[in-house]
Protein backbone atom coordinates (compact mmCIF):
# COMPACT_ATOMS: atom_id res chain seq x y z
CA UNK A 1 0.00 0.00 0.00
CA UNK A 2 2.86 2.36 1.02
CA UNK A 3 4.26 1.86 -2.48
CA UNK A 4 1.28 4.11 -4.11
CA UNK A 5 1.14 6.51 -1.76
CA UNK A 6 2.08 9.78 -3.71
CA UNK A 7 1.20 12.43 -1.33
CA UNK A 8 -0.06 12.62 2.44
CA UNK A 9 -2.18 15.51 2.86
CA UNK A 10 -2.13 17.57 6.39
CA UNK A 11 -4.01 20.40 7.50
CA UNK A 12 -1.82 23.51 6.33
CA UNK A 13 -4.85 25.36 4.78
CA UNK A 14 -6.79 24.76 1.19
CA UNK A 15 -4.93 23.16 -1.28
CA UNK A 16 -1.71 22.87 0.77
CA UNK A 17 0.12 19.76 1.10
CA UNK A 18 3.42 18.29 2.40
CA UNK A 19 5.99 16.92 0.64
CA UNK A 20 6.57 13.12 1.05
CA UNK A 21 7.40 10.03 -0.87
CA UNK A 22 7.88 6.08 -0.69
CA UNK A 23 10.88 3.83 -0.22
CA UNK A 24 12.02 0.02 -0.77
CA UNK A 25 15.32 -1.15 0.43
CA UNK A 26 16.80 -4.87 0.17
CA UNK A 27 18.97 -5.12 3.00
CA UNK A 28 21.32 -7.59 1.65
CA UNK A 29 23.01 -5.29 -1.42
CA UNK A 30 21.33 -1.79 0.53
CA UNK A 31 19.70 -0.53 -2.33
CA UNK A 32 16.81 1.11 -2.63
CA UNK A 33 14.28 2.73 -5.07
CA UNK A 34 13.12 6.03 -4.67
CA UNK A 35 9.59 7.41 -5.08
CA UNK A 36 10.13 10.92 -7.03
CA UNK A 37 9.32 12.61 -3.34
CA UNK A 38 11.62 10.99 -1.98
CA UNK A 39 14.80 12.58 -4.19
CA UNK A 40 12.47 15.82 -3.86
CA UNK A 41 12.35 15.85 -0.16
CA UNK A 42 16.38 15.61 0.07
CA UNK A 43 16.85 18.49 -2.52
CA UNK A 44 17.90 15.75 -5.78
CA UNK A 45 15.88 14.97 -8.89
CA UNK A 46 14.66 11.52 -9.79
CA UNK A 47 17.59 9.61 -11.16
CA UNK A 48 20.65 12.16 -9.94
CA UNK A 49 21.83 9.39 -7.13
CA UNK A 50 21.49 5.57 -6.78
CA UNK A 51 19.94 5.83 -3.55
CA UNK A 52 21.54 3.28 -1.42
CA UNK A 53 20.80 2.47 2.53
CA UNK A 54 24.01 4.18 3.21
CA UNK A 55 22.83 7.73 1.65
CA UNK A 56 19.77 7.49 3.23
CA UNK A 57 21.27 7.33 6.58
CA UNK A 58 23.96 9.91 5.92
CA UNK A 59 21.48 12.50 5.23
CA UNK A 60 20.30 12.05 8.65
CA UNK A 61 20.90 15.38 11.22
CA UNK A 62 23.98 13.92 13.13
CA UNK A 63 22.39 14.66 16.48
CA UNK A 64 19.37 12.37 15.29
CA UNK A 65 21.79 9.77 13.56
CA UNK A 66 21.71 7.25 16.11
CA UNK A 67 17.67 7.15 17.22
CA UNK A 68 16.95 6.65 13.46
CA UNK A 69 19.85 3.55 13.62
CA UNK A 70 18.50 2.25 16.90
CA UNK A 71 14.86 1.62 15.46
CA UNK A 72 16.03 0.22 12.21
CA UNK A 73 18.43 -2.07 13.93
CA UNK A 74 15.68 -3.10 16.18
CA UNK A 75 13.47 -3.80 13.29
CA UNK A 76 15.90 -5.54 11.46
CA UNK A 77 16.33 -8.45 14.32
CA UNK A 78 12.68 -9.94 13.90
CA UNK A 79 10.69 -7.42 11.81
CA UNK A 80 7.93 -5.09 12.29
CA UNK A 81 6.80 -1.81 12.32
CA UNK A 82 7.84 1.56 13.73
CA UNK A 83 7.45 5.42 12.86
CA UNK A 84 9.42 7.98 13.79
CA UNK A 85 9.96 12.45 13.98
CA UNK A 86 13.66 13.33 13.10
CA UNK A 87 15.28 15.64 10.94
CA UNK A 88 17.66 15.33 7.89
CA UNK A 89 19.82 17.57 5.87
CA UNK A 90 18.95 17.73 2.01
CA UNK A 91 21.75 17.43 -0.35
CA UNK A 92 21.71 21.74 -0.17
CA UNK A 93 22.53 21.44 3.63
CA UNK A 94 18.71 22.43 4.08
CA UNK A 95 17.49 21.16 7.61
CA UNK A 96 14.30 19.57 7.21
CA UNK A 97 11.89 17.75 9.71
CA UNK A 98 10.36 14.28 8.27
CA UNK A 99 8.28 11.72 9.75
CA UNK A 100 9.05 8.08 8.10
CA UNK A 101 7.23 4.92 8.92
CA UNK A 102 8.77 1.91 8.05
CA UNK A 103 8.20 -1.71 7.94
CA UNK A 104 10.51 -4.75 8.05
CA UNK A 105 9.62 -7.40 6.43
CA UNK A 106 10.78 -10.93 7.36
CA UNK A 107 11.16 -14.13 5.52
CA UNK A 108 10.45 -17.58 6.71
CA UNK A 109 13.71 -18.04 8.51
CA UNK A 110 12.81 -15.34 10.78
CA UNK A 111 15.71 -12.65 8.65
CA UNK A 112 14.57 -9.43 7.29
CA UNK A 113 15.56 -9.10 3.57
CA UNK A 114 13.37 -6.05 2.83
CA UNK A 115 12.47 -2.74 4.09
CA UNK A 116 8.96 -0.22 2.97
CA UNK A 117 8.13 2.72 3.99
CA UNK A 118 7.41 6.18 3.33
CA UNK A 119 8.57 9.88 4.66
CA UNK A 120 6.42 13.10 4.96
CA UNK A 121 8.33 16.44 5.07
CA UNK A 122 6.73 18.28 7.97
CA UNK A 123 8.23 21.19 8.11
CA UNK A 124 6.36 23.69 6.90
CA UNK A 125 3.87 21.88 9.28
CA UNK A 126 5.55 22.62 12.24
CA UNK A 127 6.46 25.84 11.04
CA UNK A 128 2.94 27.06 10.31
CA UNK A 129 1.88 25.52 14.39
CA UNK A 130 5.07 27.17 16.10
CA UNK A 131 4.17 30.65 14.21
CA UNK A 132 0.35 30.12 15.13
CA UNK A 133 1.55 29.72 19.04
CA UNK A 134 3.90 32.81 18.80
CA UNK A 135 0.69 34.98 17.68
CA UNK A 136 -1.41 33.28 20.49
CA UNK A 137 1.17 34.37 22.82
CA UNK A 138 1.89 37.75 21.58
CA UNK A 139 -1.97 38.42 21.44
CA UNK A 140 -1.98 37.24 25.15
CA UNK A 141 0.61 39.62 25.79
CA UNK A 142 -0.82 42.57 24.44
CA UNK A 143 -4.44 41.85 26.45
CA UNK A 144 -2.18 41.16 29.50
CA UNK A 145 -0.48 44.95 28.91
CA UNK A 146 -4.23 46.06 27.85
CA UNK A 147 -5.88 45.29 30.96
CA UNK A 148 -2.64 46.48 33.06
CA UNK A 149 -3.19 49.54 31.46
CA UNK A 150 -6.91 49.89 32.61
CA UNK A 151 -6.14 48.96 36.26
CA UNK A 152 -3.31 51.73 36.22
CA UNK A 153 -5.80 54.47 34.69
CA UNK A 154 -8.26 53.47 37.35
CA UNK A 155 -5.50 54.05 40.39
CA UNK A 156 -4.54 56.95 38.45
CA UNK A 157 -8.04 58.33 39.25
CA UNK A 158 -8.69 57.29 42.69
CA UNK A 159 -4.76 57.96 43.73
CA UNK A 160 -4.43 61.30 41.70
CA UNK A 161 -1.07 59.66 40.64
CA UNK A 162 0.94 59.63 37.63
CA UNK A 163 1.16 56.34 35.45
CA UNK A 164 4.57 55.20 36.90
CA UNK A 165 3.21 55.75 40.19
CA UNK A 166 -0.08 53.80 39.44
CA UNK A 167 1.75 50.93 38.27
CA UNK A 168 3.67 51.22 41.30
CA UNK A 169 0.66 50.75 43.52
CA UNK A 170 -0.20 47.77 41.30
CA UNK A 171 3.40 45.81 41.48
CA UNK A 172 3.05 46.76 45.49
CA UNK A 173 -0.46 44.74 45.77
CA UNK A 174 1.06 41.92 43.30
CA UNK A 175 3.90 41.20 45.93
CA UNK A 176 1.86 41.84 48.96
CA UNK A 177 -0.78 39.56 47.53
CA UNK A 178 1.33 37.05 46.19
CA UNK A 179 -0.61 37.34 42.90
CA UNK A 180 0.60 38.01 39.47
CA UNK A 181 -0.17 41.78 38.26
CA UNK A 182 -2.47 40.63 35.69
CA UNK A 183 -4.84 39.20 38.34
CA UNK A 184 -4.27 42.30 40.10
CA UNK A 185 -5.38 44.45 37.32
CA UNK A 186 -8.29 41.82 36.09
CA UNK A 187 -9.53 41.94 39.77
CA UNK A 188 -9.98 45.87 39.93
CA UNK A 189 -11.20 46.52 36.24
CA UNK A 190 -13.81 44.10 37.71
CA UNK A 191 -14.37 46.17 40.68
CA UNK A 192 -14.85 49.39 38.81
CA UNK A 193 -17.36 47.80 36.63
CA UNK A 194 -19.43 47.06 39.67
CA UNK A 195 -18.48 50.68 41.09
CA UNK A 196 -16.29 49.07 44.01
CA UNK A 197 -12.45 50.10 42.52
CA UNK A 198 -11.95 52.38 45.74
CA UNK A 199 -12.52 49.25 48.09
CA UNK A 200 -11.05 46.68 46.15
CA UNK A 201 -8.15 48.98 45.52
CA UNK A 202 -7.79 49.76 49.43
CA UNK A 203 -8.31 46.07 50.10
CA UNK A 204 -5.54 45.15 47.99
CA UNK A 205 -2.71 47.22 49.72
CA UNK A 206 -3.51 45.65 53.18
CA UNK A 207 -0.84 43.36 54.13
CA UNK A 208 -3.08 39.61 54.75
CA UNK A 209 0.00 37.87 56.58
CA UNK A 210 -1.26 36.15 59.74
Amino acid sequence: MWSKLVTYLYPLGPGAECPSGTFECHISSGKMQWSEGMFGIHGLRPGEVVPTLELFMAHKHPLDRKQVLSLWAALLKGGGQGALLHRINDIHGKERRVFSAIQAVAGPTGQVDYVHGFMVDVTQSLRIESQDAASEAIERAYAHRYLIEQAKGIVMAIRGVDGPAAFDVLAAGSQLRNTKLRTVAEDLVHAASTGKAAEQLAGLLIRTDP
